[in-house]
């Protein structure tokens, strides 16, 4: 709701298999991506994803504060982790500089 109003055109997945059924018929510009979800998780979505050739920008959203989910979700391949527990304005701020630069730093 909060990035909607932000002005981001979003689409929703309700899952990873939804997440990669939405990313192959319309490629968004980045992914913001939970690693626990009722189907399968963000890392197999993310591996999915990055096999298919898919470069855009994976942004990690999650509740794991676990090192070892960071650096599995970077050995998938994501481009940025982000705990749940930030601010607002950093995710706007990351989802900006993805968009704008195409990422880094």
């Amino acid at each position: 709701l909060i990035l909607s109003k932000s002005g981001y055109n979003l689409k929703v997945a309700t899952g990873g298999k939804d997440a990669l059924h939405i990313c192959k018929e319309s490629p968004p510009d980045l992914i913001l991506l939970d690693l626990r979800m009722p189907d399968i998780d963000g890392f197999i979505v993310t591996r999915a994803l990055r096999g298919t050739g898919f470069t855009k920008p994976i942004i990690i959203l999650t509740g794991s504060e676990s090192e070892a989910d960071r650096k599995k979700a970077f050995d998938a391949g994501c481009d940025s982790y982000i705990v749940k527990t930030m601010e607002m304005r950093e995710l706007e701020h990351t989802i900006d500089r993805f968009l704008q630069t195409g990422g880094g730093l």
